[in-house]
Parts: C-alpha cells; structure tokens; sequence
C-alpha cells in the first residue's frame, strides 16, 4: 500500500463516481479501478459497493476513509512542521549568558525573538562569563555570550558589541558633576574591582587602568556581580567601572559617566560550535546582531 493509494480511494469516496475520480486525479478510469481493486484485494475487504450503476462506501470503507483521511492530514502537518524546523522556525535553543547580560541586551532580544519565532522553545542558563566557554564545550548549552574572541577553530564566534567604559559613581559625589571623569582622578577613590575568578577580563583590565595611573583597586571588596558593585557604589562605599550599556539599569543614588581614557573597552560575542546543524541558532544570531547594532 502507498499514498496513492490512499489519494485515489478518498478521491472515490468524496465523488462516489470513478469518471469524475479519475478525473480530478488527470488519470484514466481503467487504473483507477484497477488501483482500487489491488487496494480492496491487500486489506481483504470491500470498500465500496457497486450496484446498478450507483457506487456508496461500504462499512469497512467508511471507517478506513477516516483514517486514511487523518494519516494524509498527519502527514501534511508533519511536512509543514518538518520544513518550518528547517528554516529554524520551530525547535529548541540552550542559551548561556552571565548577569550583566540579563538586564541589557538580552531582555529586549528575547522579547522581540519570541514574537518572531513563538514555537521555538528557548533555554537560559547562567554561568559567570570565565565559565560560558567551557559551558559550551560540554554541550550544556548551544551558543553563549563572551566577552573575548576564544578564537578556536572548532569554535565560531560574532562581534555583537564593543564599547567604552564608564564610571558609576554616587550622585551626590563631587566628581559625578564633571562630564567626564579620568581614571587618574580616582586615585584616592575606593576602586572596587570584580573577582578574578568570575571575570577575569575586567579585574585585569581595571588592575591595568589602575596601575597606568599609579594606584591600585581595592583588594578587600572584590564582586562577582555588576550589580553587587552598583550596591556598594550607590551608598558611597566607592566606584566601580562598567560597560557602557550597564546605565540603562536604575540604580538609586548611582551616576554613569565616561571615562576619559576611551582605550578600555568591553566586547560582547556569541559563540557556538561551527559543526552546530540547530538551524534556529542562525535565527537567533541575527537578531542579537541586530537588536545589539541599536542606538
């Protein structure tokens, strides 16, 4: 038994006339009833009852005529279903992303991705930023954000973001008034840096900034989180750097403002392995670059 099968009976069984069946299906008649024959003589049974001219389903043919109707309709959703997951319109995505991530970029891409692709089931998980790469090599995940280029070969990897750091200061500081503010102008200021151990990249990089003008950051407050260090700045407690897309939080008592030396800046990719065959990832990627390339 074949599809056609199926096609050419239901075709009979809606017209209860084989001219206008083989019509319709732009065959002869004599195959059609021959069709129809080989179909009735394989299930043993007669499907229609041919008196006087007059064709009607028999019993048996009423009951195979609805479920040879729901497997074709099964079998048109399964081909509709089967090419939307093709072009990445249904399916799954593990998504790993650290904290600041989770209320800059990544609210506004998951709001307007799940407009976009509704059936396409995403999953957040979170790891500290020094552990997102090796979260992707274990297959925990499908793609993740980083803030460095692991330039890895079995590895591929988009440059959403690059920008400047700014300096979040308490409002009612005296330094918060300037437009701009040096990191020179810090030197007597509590630095409170991020722990080595969750972001390596940042605690480097304000050590770096620190020492070029002959200070150092405080050693006793080290944070895993941006927002633990927007804490502490907001009560007065000390300063912290962060990137430049970290002021669209609101932090009572806490202002942003750039920092001079425009060199330090802080990047933002996503990566996923280059022999990935998820084709809602592609999806995905495209609309982080596009939501990121926003003003």
């Amino acid at each position: 038994m074949e599809l056609r099968h199926l096609r050419y009976f239901l075709t009979v069984a809606k017209t209860l006339n084989f001219t206008k069946a083989a019509e319709e299906l732009h065959i002869s008649q004599p195959p059609l009833s021959r069709q129809i024959r080989e179909l009735e003589e394989e299930m043993n049974v007669t499907l229609f009852d041919r008196q006087n001219r007059r064709v009607q389903l028999s019993s048996a043919g009423e009951v195979f005529a609805e479920r040879a109707t729901r497997i074709l309709t099964n079998l048109d959703s399964a081909v509709v279903e089967t090419q939307r997951a093709a072009r990445g319109e249904i399916g799954r995505i593990a998504v790993g992303f650290f904290e600041h991530i989770a209320y800059t970029l990544l609210p506004p891409l998951l709001r307007e991705f799940q407009l976009q692709y509704p059936a396409v089931t995403v999953e957040l998980r979170w790891f500290s930023s020094a552990e997102q790469i090796s979260a992707l090599r274990r297959g925990d995940v499908d793609l993740v954000f980083v803030r460095s280029d692991p330039e890895d070969e079995e590895l591929q990897s988009v440059l959403l973001l690059s920008e400047p750091f700014y300096i979040a200061i308490a409002k009612d500081h005296p330094l918060a008034r300037k437009d701009k503010i040096s990191i020179t102008e810090c030197s007597q200021l509590r630095v409170i840096n991020y722990r080595k151990d969750v972001a390596p990249d940042y605690h480097l990089l304000i050590n770096q900034l620190c020492a070029s003008a002959g200070f150092s950051p405080s050693t006793e407050f080290e944070m895993g989180q941006i927002y633990a260090s927007l804490g502490l700045v907001s009560s007065g407690f000390g300063i912290t750097l962060v990137p430049a897309s970290v002021q669209r939080t609101n932090m009572t008592n806490v202002a942003f403002r750039p920092l001079s030396e425009q060199f330090a800046t802080s990047a933002l990719y996503l990566v996923w392995h280059s022999a990935s065959q998820n084709t809602v990832l592609s999806k995905f990627v495209q609309l982080a670059g596009d939501i990121a390339s926003r003003p």
